[in-house]
């Protein structure tokens, strides 16, 4: 379906120009998020056919299934005891919007700048890491042991695990030797960088990630498994070798596990983590359908604490979510919000796309998203709001396009 435009003054043109700069700002700055994403509305607005454009959004599943999931969201606030701090809270999907402007008008000749564009700035992001680990200099909150210089360390993992199946699918996929090589070196960079980072949601993230990578672009069972074990043992291996930080996370993870288990610790970040999931299943079992609501879940979750866990105050200090976004929906918005949240990912995952690399895309960011919710909350941080309206909106526009007559 392509949508007119006016002649005179190409809004089109200037929409998917934009797209350019905002996939380059999306792991490099939130300012420039915000402005895009004001731009992009703007021009949408400006480029007309509003009627057509909305009519043809919402006779898209995926766009149906997000909508269904915000606008529940909305309806949540008729139970939440603190309605002006929940809709704050909801204004930030805001950031979807170039979700809705992608599918709508960009064009297929700037699909692929477009993700190069998203690559170019993990490949600044990526230098400016490297120059203070390093310690060839300072960078904001970056350091040594955590050498991620724009955003929380979790979420640059995650961005940094997606940069890495992007390229390792090109890799696969790619014949021209040239291409193969400087994506094989980039590649081992992106890696390099994603295991120096201190985020272990990423980096496990992206094991699940080549795991889904390598049966969608090998036959042969027998050979993706093959694929998937050697690259998986050789950089796991390399990693606890080679990098202190992640030896250090993944002796102090296994510590972790071992003082819940025998002491009752609640009080580290893994042991928190287990303490997360007892204390919201009490309030899912109470309010199982709809939740206690939005601001209101994470207060509850204190007040059980303080009431039930005595050893587990220590989370009072840095539990501001429940640290795992499939419960931090649940206690929200009970079972019904987390299956309207868990049907957007499937019908993001049963988009017919027939190009390999974008259907390649599509599957692996599903999969890094699904691993990346158990540990973390995700879905309401600006940078990983703007990557899921990036690439999502991306995979929109190629469904599109392959569906114009």
């Amino acid at each position: 379906m392509i949508f007119a435009h006016n002649k005179a003054f190409n809004a089109t043109h200037v929409i998917n120009i934009l797209a350019i700069g905002y996939a380059f700002v999306v792991p490099l700055s939130r300012a420039g998020i915000a402005f895009f994403t004001i731009l992009l509305s703007l021009f949408w607005l400006l480029e007309g056919d509003l009627k057509q454009k909305v009519t043809f959004l919402l006779h898209n599943r995926v766009i149906r299934a997000l909508l269904a999931f915000v606008l529940f969201g909305m309806v949540s606030l008729l139970w939440t005891q603190h309605p002006y701090e929940a809709l704050k809270y909801m204004g930030k999907y805001w950031y979807f919007l170039p979700l809705f402007v992608f599918a709508t008008s960009l064009q297929k000749r700037y699909l692929s700048k477009v993700l190069s564009a998203f690559i170019f700035g993990m490949f600044v992001s990526e230098i400016i890491s490297y120059g203070v680990f390093f310690e060839l200099w300072h960078f904001k909150h970056a350091t040594v042991e955590n050498p991620s210089p724009f955003m929380h360390h979790i979420e640059y993992s995650v961005f940094l695990a997606f940069t890495a199946l992007v390229l390792l699918s090109r890799i696969f996929n790619t014949k021209e030797q040239l291409h193969k090589f400087f994506y094989t070196l980039f590649f081992v960079t992106v890696s390099g960088n994603l295991f120096l980072n201190a985020g272990r949601t990423g980096q496990f993230a992206f094991i699940v990630g080549v795991f889904v990578l390598a049966l969608m672009s090998f036959k042969n069972r027998i050979k993706a498994m093959f694929v998937f074990v050697v690259l998986a043992a050789t950089m796991l291996g390399m990693a606890f070798t080679f990098s202190q930080t992640f030896h250090d996370r993944i002796i102090t993870g296994k510590e972790n596990i071992i003082n819940v288990i025998e002491k009752k610790d609640y009080c580290t970040s893994w042991g928190g983590r287990v303490g997360s999931w007892i204390v919201s299943t009490d309030i899912i079992r109470e309010n199982p359908l709809l939740g206690v609501g939005i601001i209101d879940n994470m207060k509850v979750f204190h007040r059980i604490i303080d009431y039930h866990y005595p050893k587990m105050r220590c989370m009072h200090k840095s539990f501001m979510h429940t640290h795992n976004q499939f419960l931090e929906i649940a206690t929200q918005m009970g079972l019904v919000g987390l299956l309207f949240f868990i049907y957007l990912f499937y019908t993001m995952a049963r988009l017919p796309i027939v190009e390999r690399q974008y259907k390649n895309i599509q599957y692996t960011y599903v999969a890094l998203l699904g691993f990346a919710f158990i540990p973390e909350v995700l879905f309401h941080r600006q940078f990983s709001m703007a990557l899921f309206a990036l690439i999502t909106g991306l995979i929109l526009a190629v469904y599109r396009i392959e569906n114009e007559v």
